[in-house]
């Protein structure tokens, strides 16, 4: 297959964390709009604030050191 440019590989925690950009940006753009301007509905709106994008912060923000000798020693 020939490209006429050159693609770049990129790592697929660098897509989420621009993903995860991306959502909280629509996010704050549906907020600032009129009630009856709203492209999401509001269901969708909740689902992506409440519960999408906190897990996909947890994922992307995981930090697996042990905060304790006990949970260092007991995995």
């Amino acid at each position: 297959m020939t490209y006429h440019y050159q693609p770049q590989q990129e790592y697929e925690l660098t897509k989420l964390e621009r993903i995860l950009k991306e959502l909280e940006s629509i996010i704050e753009r549906e907020k600032k709009r009129h009630m009856m301007d709203e492209h999401l509905t509001h269901s969708m709106r909740d689902l992506l604030e409440y519960e999408i994008i906190p897990m996909l912060e947890a994922e992307v923000n995981y930090d697996p050191t042990p905060t304790t000798s006990y949970d260092f020693f007991h995995q």
